[in-house]
């Protein structure tokens, strides 16, 4: 049931917002519903969405005399041709080949025309009010399982954004105590989103920071992990440049080195005048795939066995 609570505050969330359905149905994903019509009838049905919807088209199926009567062999070996099948034979033949070609264009113009005209109703707005939380999670905590969020947040007396806080606080303490570096910069990421969902951009900036200065220098590393790791993260790099374009939130080096100090790397991977020569090439569109293959090769390979 929470994988199905997610798809739906996602659906009327983006509907509330002014998006068209028919654009919500063609992006989205709906695990737990066989299909976007699936999912559309669920909400109807659970007084989520009212009003109409359903295939513009009631035609029937095309039958083998209709078809006989609606075209000569001309148009049928024209349309056999055009599919890639054989012309020869008599009419019936022709028809009784062509059948399945014409059913399913017939169906594939019936759900062309589908058309939706429907609102939120009051319970579905109530519904995105009690959960606003889900659109929380969606912004800054996604990486983590929504069970676990889920959870998390029903046993939480805290606000909302209090509780985001605290959720990634336990899980970068528990990712220390146990060696799980890689889950550890995951939740400083969120930790950082958290911030900017508030528009707390100075923090955000503060903790991204972190977590692209960390990411130079792990604190563990094992071999498995380090076979598929990023030591600079593309969409790390890619929120530190645009918090730092759009606002003026001092010099940049200054609060690196801030920012490094306050990480208290006691083994040192990559030296501080190189890891912000690192950040300010990523900043300036250099290849993330060639910064990251020259630090492997200068500083990680030997590093961590490989």
């Amino acid at each position: 049931m929470s994988e199905q609570k997610l798809e739906i505050f996602n659906v009327l969330s983006f509907l509330n917002r002014g998006y068209d359905l028919e654009d919500i149905l063609k992006e989205g994903t709906f695990g737990t519903f066989p299909s976007a019509q699936d999912c559309i009838e669920y909400l109807v049905d659970e007084g989520y969405l009212e009003g109409e919807f359903g295939i513009g088209s009631d035609s029937e199926e095309l039958t083998a005399d209709e078809i006989s009567k609606k075209y000569t062999v001309a148009q049928l070996k024209d349309i056999l041709r055009e599919n890639g099948l054989k012309v020869s034979g008599k009419k019936q033949e022709l028809v009784e080949r062509v059948l399945p070609v014409l059913t399913d264009d017939s169906k594939k113009s019936a759900n062309d025309d589908e058309s939706y005209d429907l609102e939120l109703t009051d319970k579905a707005k109530q519904f995105l009010v009690e959960n606003q939380w889900i659109d929380l999670y969606m912004f800054a905590i996604a990486m983590f399982r929504f069970d676990d969020y889920e959870q998390y947040v029903n046993n939480s007396s805290e606000d909302m954004i209090q509780t985001a806080h605290n959720f990634c606080d336990e899980i970068i303490s528990k990712a220390l105590m146990a060696n799980q570096f890689l889950i550890f910069i995951d939740a400083l990421s969120a930790k950082a989103h958290v911030f900017a969902y508030v528009g707390d951009y100075d923090s955000f900036l503060d903790y991204d920071l972190q977590r692209f200065i960390l990411g130079l220098n792990p604190i563990v590393l094992d071999a498995q992990s380090y076979a598929t790791y990023n030591i600079v993260d593309y969409a790390n790099v890619v929120n530190l440049k645009n918090v730092t374009e759009k606002l003026d939130l001092g010099s940049l080096k200054k609060r690196f080195d801030r920012i490094w100090v306050k990480s208290h790397i006691k083994n040192t991977t990559v030296p501080k005048k190189t890891a912000y020569k690192i950040l300010q090439r990523a900043m300036d569109g250099a290849d993330i795939e060639v910064l990251n293959f020259e630090l492997r090769e200068k500083y990680f390979d030997k590093k961590f066995g490989i």
